[in-house]
């Protein structure tokens, strides 16, 4: 799930995260006004338009494959930050899998934070580690579980998987002075997932994500990402800067893209588990 006070799509894995930023109220947010956009769409018509408005968000997420430079800092309820930082490697395989690996560059004592995330054509996630403690790889496949670094989701990290909702146009507004569209996606039956409804503001301009908002099975907010700056870099619109503000923990998280390469020659074998292996221990 690509929030921005933070991509395209945009990790713990989030760049990530990330979908998933939409502005979070920590930096303040920004003015939303409804516009006059003439008569209400009937029900039908707000679906059809709301899902090919999530359609052409989705396809700015055009990059087979990419090596990114992450800076994510972490404010706890109490004040307290942690700094990390991190390269991801994203490949889009040729069976449809999405293939990334997140390589936490500092502190040292995070690598054990390195991990395999791999995302089926389906939509199941599967994120594995290695222990060095134990010299045991460890695998999860929960995408209701957090992680314990930034408490998001295995979705989140995979870019809030948009493609599990149907979406239906809201409305259009006025948000931060830029036209937008408000879509809210409902997530599809027999689908699972921790955020029963999302709520996307996306760009009329080239459809990006300027806020993404989850919703728990109570309908209460539980987290908000803004994007605060995106850049087209090599014909890709990019996230560069974004908070993820998770109400629920009292958590932020203000993520910054450092350095990023598209269309990298990245082997197979980088989304390995011997590979995940070397890196965590060298």
């Amino acid at each position: 799930m690509k929030s921005r006070c933070y991509s395209v799509r945009p990790t713990i894995f989030f760049l990530l995260v990330s979908t998933s930023a939409l502005l979070s109220a920590a930096c303040g947010k920004p003015e939303s006004k409804p516009v006059e956009s003439g008569p209400r769409p009937s029900s039908a018509e707000a679906e059809r338009e709301g899902e090919q408005i999530a359609q052409r968000y989705r396809a700015l997420d055009n990059s087979s494959q990419s090596v990114s430079k992450t800076r994510a800092v972490v404010t706890d309820a109490d004040g307290s930050t942690q700094e990390v930082t991190m390269s991801i490697s994203r490949k889009l395989a040729p069976d449809g899998r999405r293939l990334m690996l997140v390589e936490f560059t500092s502190p040292d004592q995070e690598r054990d934070r390195n991990a395999l995330v791999i995302t089926s054509p389906q939509g199941n996630i599967e994120a594995t580690r290695y222990i060095q403690s134990n010299n045991s790889f460890v695998s999860v496949n929960n995408v209701v579980s957090e992680d314990s670094l930034f408490g998001m989701t295995m979705q989140e990290l995979a870019d809030g998987q948009t493609e599990k909702y149907s979406f239906r146009l809201v409305g259009e507004e006025s948000f931060g002075g830029r036209p937008v569209y408000r879509i809210e996606g409902k997530l599809k039956n027999g689908v699972e997932s921790k955020f029963p409804r999302v709520v996307l503001l996306l760009s009329k301009e080239n459809y990006a994500a300027l806020v993404a908002e989850f919703y728990d099975n109570q309908d209460q907010l539980i987290r908000r990402v803004t994007i605060d700056k995106m850049e087209e870099i090599d014909k890709h619109w990019t996230r560069m800067r974004w908070m993820v503000d998770n109400l629920a923990r009292q958590k932020k998280i203000s993520f910054e893209t450092i350095k990023i390469a598209y269309d990298a020659s990245l082997n197979d074998s980088v989304f390995s588990r011997d590979h995940l292996k070397k890196i965590t221990t060298r």
